[in-house]
Order: structure tokens, then sequence, then C-alpha cells
């Protein structure tokens, strides 16, 4: 059999298969494959029917449907696989939030530690006369807040220096350098934060140390305590505390006791 006879017997059999070929699944192509096989005998002719039928079949095989195909399983399938995903995610952040908001609850009411420095000024009722008494106190503390309520414990040091004295009469007198006193001390305070950066509340501190006092160019260290009482103010600025504080103290002065009014202006304050 001719060339050019093989060719048109196959091309008249193509045409027979392709219109059972469009559309057709990969299975059912093997099928026609397998059709071919048994049907045509000749070696040659039947590799002819099959290039034909390869040619016929990436024809009838169309772009826009693949691309169709394609992007419903691109498309389609990660979408629900994102919908278990985000399901599962959020599941996952609920269960964590859960789980850490005692902790972040509880970690507002850790122990912290304050330092700061205060300016006190003090007038002692001094057998009649007001004397006015200046200084600092270094003072580290211990803090611990429950809800609105912070309650302080601390050390401090303290070291006044007489600056000047008013007598009965109204005359002030400067008296700089001879009465000094330094000693430490411990302080408590307790503060109800009305609002986020504002408090009101109560101190005390008991301070004891040694008061050096010249008189007549003779100088004396006499044993000396200081006790304190009043309330206090505080504001809150992040880490910065500035408070003050408006009371009532009682010197012990080797034995003498005298009364005076008291103020703290603690503006280096600070809260870790």
């Amino acid at each position: 059999m001719g060339e050019e006879v093989k060719r048109v017997l196959s091309l008249i059999f193509i045409l027979a298969l392709s219109t059972q070929t469009f559309g057709l699944s990969l299975e059912e192509y093997n099928t026609q494959v397998e059709k071919i096989n048994a049907t045509i005998k000749d070696e040659q002719m039947r590799s002819l029917v099959k290039q034909e039928l390869a040619k016929e079949i990436a024809k009838s095989l169309s772009p826009k449907k693949e691309e169709v195909l394609v992007q419903e399983v691109v498309v389609e399938a990660p979408k629900q696989e994102l919908d278990a995903t985000t399901q599962q995610l959020h599941n996952d952040i609920n269960s964590t939030k859960v789980m850490i908001a005692p902790e972040l609850e509880s970690s507002k009411d850790n122990l912290k530690v304050q330092l700061g420095i205060s300016a006190i000024s003090s007038t002692v009722d001094y057998y009649g006369a007001d004397l006015h008494l200046v200084g600092s106190e270094l003072a580290v503390s211990g803090v611990k807040k429950i809800n609105n309520h912070k309650f302080r414990i601390g050390l401090s040091i303290r070291t006044m220096e007489a600056d000047s004295i008013t007598l009965e009469d109204g005359f002030d007198y400067d008296i700089l350098n001879e009465i000094e006193y330094s000693g430490a001390g411990v302080n408590l305070s307790y503060t109800y934060m009305l609002t986020r950066g504002f408090g009101l509340g109560a101190y005390s501190s008991f301070n004891y140390g040694e008061t050096d006092f010249c008189d007549g160019g003779q100088c004396y260290n006499l044993d000396t305590t200081i006790s304190d009482l009043g309330v206090r103010m505080d504001f809150k600025i992040a880490a910065w505390n500035p408070y003050l504080t408006l009371g009532y103290s009682l010197y012990n002065i080797d034995g003498y006791k005298f009364d005076a009014a008291t103020a703290y202006l603690g503006l280096l304050n600070f809260e870790f």
C-alpha cells in the first residue's frame, strides 16, 4: 500500500475518531488508542494514525478550558484551606487571650522600686520662735499596687540645716550652718489613685540621727529623732512620679520636743 493511500485512509480514520475525541478524558483517549491498535494491523499505518490522533487531541484541548480548570483548582481549593486555617488561627488567638489575660493582670501588681530625691522645708516651733530648716532626702522604696491602691515602704537618708529663724517680734535672722541635722530612717505611705495620673493618700516616717548645734563658738552633737505624719498628693507620668506632702513633725532633740510643720516636694521621683 502506497504512502499516499495510507495517509488518506489514516485521515479518514482520524476524522471518524475526531468526532469522538473532543472533550474526552485521558482514560477515554487511551481507549481510543487501544481501538486503533486492535483495528489497524499495518504497523506503519498504525503509527501514522496515532500521530494524526495526537494532533487531533492537541487541537481538541481548548486553552480556555484548561485555564478555567486550573483556576478552579488553584482558587477554590486554597480558599477552603484558607478558611480552615483562618478559623484555626482565630481559635488559637482566643485560646491565647484566655491564657495570658491573668498573667497580664497580675503583672500590674508586681512589686516595683521607687527611687527619689525630695526637697524638705520644715518650720520648727523653737521656744516661741520659728526655726526654718531646709534640706533633702534620698529614699529607696518598694511599691505594691493593688488595683488603685499603692503601698510603699522604704529607707531614707536625710540632711537638713537651719536657714533662718523668725523671732516673736517678727525679725528674721540668718543662722546658716549653726544648726545641722543628718540621719536615716524608714518611711511608709499609701495612695489611692483617683485617676491614672493623680492620687491622694497619707504618709508617715521615722528618722534617727544627730543635730550639730553651735552656740557662742561651742558645738554640741545631740541625739535627734524626727517623726512625720501627713497627707500626700501623687502624680504619675509614665515612670516619673512627682509628689507633694504636707504634715506634722515631732522633733526630739536630746530629750527636748519641738513641734513642726513639714513639706516634702519629690520632683526627682521615679518608679521602675
